[in-house]
């Protein structure tokens, strides 16, 4: 790989990026370089869309001289997993609906006066995502301002004859059922982890009967399944605590804080950006995901959708049997 150059040209920059660019599918008839990308389309495909963005201070600490964390912080990020980390919390959404990516377009406000070192390793760590996922990079926007690092991608995927997942499918006796560990994430998860796109995949094969990622925390994600699935009649969820996967960070995290297990309960179940999958399915289909599963990420069961009567909370918390309400005090964006 060569180097960015060292200017403030912005058009110098775009050559360097389209001379730097992943394997590019040949379904991208126009990348980048001018005004749009244009992508080819097979007609009846349904299309998935999703655009978000990691900001400076928000998703992560940049790591620069002069910044020091306390170990409960996690550690600062460096400008390759900032790259990164944009594109997967994408991939993370396409895989809670089951599809399959194919391009993005990445858009970053770069602090100004930075320097060239900063751009050359966002770039690089969004290259390097793009080659890993089969990502195709179409495109985008650079700038500059006095004000934080922000970068935004959008992603397009396509679902490939399969029905989405959605959020909205939950009916009561269908197990609860999450991919991998919870908790503990601020440890440095958050800037690593794996979208879960083949097991996504998997999943909505099997007739899940709806998946959400888990980016603010298991009981505020599992309580927007039971809102959007509450169209027809109201459902809630019971979950054992027992059965919670708690992941080594969490215990980490808790430890450091000077607590125990039940803190490290608390993260699992509230912690934010953990992007596990978090789903529900009949117990039939639920059967046959357990029989079937082909991967090494750990597969488990929670609990159990229940028609919610009036008076009773979304998400009750089962101890050696006994119901509790479960506060929900994961992540809630506040604009």
């Amino acid at each position: 790989m060569s180097h960015a150059p060292d200017t403030d040209d912005e058009f110098a920059y775009i050559k360097w990026l389209r001379s730097e660019l992943p394997p590019q599918t040949p379904r991208l008839e126009l990348g980048p370089g001018d005004d749009a990308a244009i992508l080819r389309v097979e007609q009846k495909e349904r299309l998935v869309l999703k655009t978000d963005s990691v900001l400076e201070g928000q998703h992560f600490i940049l790591k620069a001289p002069g910044v020091h964390l306390k170990e409960v912080q996690g550690p600062a990020a460096t400008p390759e997993e900032v790259g990164r980390k944009a594109l997967c919390r994408c991939l993370s959404d396409i895989a809670a609906m089951g599809g399959v990516p194919i391009a993005c377009m990445a858009a970053v406000a770069l602090p100004r006066g930075a320097g060239v070192k900063l751009r050359e390793q966002i770039f690089l760590g969004l290259s390097k995502a793009c080659a890993t996922y089969g990502v195709s990079l179409a495109g985008g926007d650079t700038q500059s301002w006095n004000g934080p690092l922000m970068l935004n991608v959008s992603l397009i995927g396509e679902m490939q004859g399969e029905r989405p997942a959605i959020r909205g499918g939950a009916a009561a006796g269908d197990v609860i059922a999450v991919t991998g560990s919870l908790g503990g994430s601020i440890l440095g998860h958050h800037l690593r982890f794996e979208p879960r796109l083949t097991e996504g995949r998997f999943l909505v094969r099997h007739g899940v009967s709806a998946m959400i990622d888990i980016s603010d925390g298991l009981s505020g994600d599992l309580a927007r399944i039971c809102e959007e699935s509450s169209r027809r009649y109201e459902v809630g969820a019971d979950i054992a605590a027992e059965a919670l996967p708690v992941s080594k960070a969490a215990r980490r995290l808790a430890k450091l804080e000077g607590q125990g297990g039940e803190r490290a309960l608390e993260h699992a179940l509230h912690d934010g950006e953990d992007f596990e999958l978090l789903f529900t399915a009949p117990a039939f289909r639920w059967q046959r995901i357990v029989r079937e599963w082909p991967f090494d990420t750990p597969v488990r069961a929670l609990g159990v959708v229940r028609e919610r009567k009036k008076g009773e909370p979304a998400i009750r918390l089962l101890r050696k049997g006994e119901a509790q309400e479960l506060a929900l005090k994961s992540y809630v964006h506040k604009l």
